[in-house]
């Protein structure tokens, strides 16, 4: 797989697993629901909890990677099986019924720090960056650390993307019924495609 490819890859499976709706995404779609100002507080406790969670995960697997090499494609298929166990996740909810979010009216402070404790209180957010990005580390092309935090900042760039979209949607869609006719779970099932298919890339590609 070239460079490119692989910068592809990630972007298309980065975007999958940010546009799938779960606790941030609903946060920040009631804040968005109350305000714009209420959302991007919201945003901004959040991405600030993923770079802490990043850099985190990122300090143990570079120096796992530095003193033992050959870990590096061990944790490649151990990701692929995580991946894939996140599609298989998304394939069974799609059939679960969507949770209601509601949110009262906050500051916009209390907004920041709900969204950062969001973060940071689950646990899942590391064990992703730690099993995700070294997926698609090149040793051989920049040192570990260095590509590790250069994918994440691409992804925080995604997330800060689809979070602006996700809120200029909520405050147009207020109002409006046009979303209704989309087929339940429709966004689960494809994202978990998605990931099934990125995991068997990546096998495959780790097998070779």
């Amino acid at each position: 797989m070239s460079g490119a490819a692989q910068f592809a890859s990630f972007l298309f499976a980065s975007a999958l697993v940010i546009v799938v709706p779960g606790p941030a995404t609903l946060f920040v779609a009631g804040r968005a629901h109350a305000s714009t100002r209420a959302a991007v507080a919201a945003v901004a406790g959040i991405v600030a909890g993923d770079v802490v969670l990043i850099v985190l995960s990122g300090l143990g697997v570079a120096v796992l990677v530095e003193r033992w090499p050959n870990l590096l494609d061990a944790v490649r298929i151990v990701g692929a099986l995580y991946v894939a166990w996140l599609g298989i996740g998304l394939l069974r909810a799609a059939g679960a019924p969507a949770a209601a979010a509601t949110a009262a009216q906050r500051a916009h402070a209390g907004d920041a720090l709900r969204g950062l404790l969001l973060t940071l209180s689950n646990p899942k957010p590391i064990l992703f960056f730690a099993a995700f990005f070294p997926l698609f580390l090149d040793p051989a092309a920049v040192p570990a650390m260095q590509g590790y935090y250069r994918l994440g900042a691409w992804f925080e760039l995604l997330n800060l993307t689809w979070f602006a979209l996700l809120v200029l949607a909520v405050r147009r869609l207020r109002h409006s019924d046009a979303l209704a006719g989309l087929p339940r779970g429709l966004v689960h099932r494809l994202a978990g495609g998605g990931l099934l298919l990125c995991a068997a890339l990546v096998w495959v590609r780790g097998a070779g």
